[in-house]
């Protein structure tokens, strides 16, 4: 007698995938990075504090003013500087988080020039498209590496499937809030933000690894393999040309801050220390000529004329600030001095007390009431 077996009712078993250990980085360079964030912060908090302009500017800071008068090394050293401890704590915190998956993803040695060449970019960026206003910070960097993280995953889309369309979800998601907060809130380098995201991206586009499987045979055994399909010929080609287009960035920021006033009032000051007077008030006088509003030069101008006892040019120069920003103590100090050596008492006491009204302490405000008091009534 035999018996018939009933079919089984369990599905079938699904087909066994293999898994395939991605090569990964151990992020070293990640570390030394913020190690020397760290360091360069405790030495701005020793030299005079993270917030103090001065230390900032002493330090390396971006002011492109500074930059066009030969100081390109502040494109470099901005990014090693900080303003506050919230903005070494944010941009520490996200250094940390992006950076070990991107050195991570790339090896050491494609993170660190992705790295650095995202943060110089933003910095032309800023250079190129910005205003005067003092610039620090890691951010640009940071961003270039968000957009490294975004390029190799696109590169990658077949290996990673559903999971690296969900990082490059969460990657838009997470640059569509800096960019939206960036643009909300005053103080924040928009122009290094998007400069360092899309370089970030096209060069990561170049660098990223391009994985492929395939099968080997170890001892006579078929291993899956992940194989890098990106030459180095290419990464290097990127890179390359990543620097000629940074270079043609700052001869073109050059240009545009020749005949900026800031600069000229650089080149003033820098004629001024060589005791070269005339030329000095050539610079400002064509800086006035570029911004017929640009209370800095009037000022220095006035200054100049005044030690050059160009009294009349002088109180020209001075009273144009003044109309320009009423209650200027510094204008209104050395207009109210020119008066005294002019003869004229009265508008010398209406300028002196209107600056006394403003600054009643410190050695300015007793020379200030020593003139006063030798006034005629």
């Amino acid at each position: 007698m035999t018996t018939e077996q009933a079919p089984s009712s369990r599905p079938p078993a699904p087909p066994i995938r293999p898994m395939i250990r991605m090569p990964l980085s151990r992020p070293i360079l990640t570390n030394v990075l913020l190690g020397a964030i760290g360091v360069v912060f405790l030495i701005e908090t020793i030299a005079g504090g993270s917030t103090s302009t001065a230390t900032l500017v002493k330090m390396g800071a971006q002011v492109n003013s500074l930059v066009a008068t030969g100081g390109y090394w502040r494109l470099l050293a901005a990014m090693f500087l900080h303003i506050g401890l919230m903005h070494i704590a944010f941009n520490g915190w996200a250094l940390f988080t992006i950076g070990r998956d991107v050195e991570a993803f790339y090896g050491s040695g494609w993170f660190i020039a992705t790295y650095f060449i995202a943060g110089l970019a933003g910095n032309v960026a800023y250079y190129l498209l910005g205003s005067d206003v003092l610039s620090a910070g890691a951010s640009g960097a940071i961003f270039g590496l968000i957009g490294a993280e975004a390029a190799f995953f696109v590169r990658n889309r077949p290996l990673f499937g559903r999971f690296g369309r969900d990082r490059l979800a969460n990657l838009a998601v997470l640059i569509g809030i800096n960019l939206v907060f960036g643009f909300t809130v005053q103080g924040i380098n928009n122009f290094a933000h998007l400069g360092g995201l899309l370089s970030g991206f096209l060069l990561g586009l170049a660098l990223a690894p391009r994985y492929r499987f395939a099968w080997h045979e170890r001892d006579g055994v078929p291993v899956g393999m992940l194989q890098d399909g990106s030459s180095t010929r290419t990464r290097l080609f990127g890179i390359g040309l990543a620097m000629v287009l940074l270079v043609g960035g700052v001869m073109l920021g050059n240009q545009h801050w020749a005949t900026s006033p800031a600069v000229l009032r650089q080149q003033a000051q820098a004629a001024i220390d060589a005791h070269d007077l005339t030329g000095a008030q050539a610079l400002l006088e064509r800086a006035i000529a570029v911004d017929s509003s640009d209370v800095n030069s009037y000022y220095s101008l006035g200054v100049l004329q005044a030690q050059q006892n160009d009294l009349t040019g002088a109180v020209q120069s001075l009273e144009t600030v003044l109309r320009l920003v009423p209650d200027q103590p510094d204008a209104e100090l050395i207009l109210g001095l020119v008066y005294f050596q002019q003869g004229r008492a009265q508008d010398a006491r209406v300028q002196l007390e209107r600056f006394l009204a403003q600054e009643s302490t410190g050695q300015r405000a007793d020379y200030a009431r020593q003139v006063l008091a030798g006034l005629p009534e």
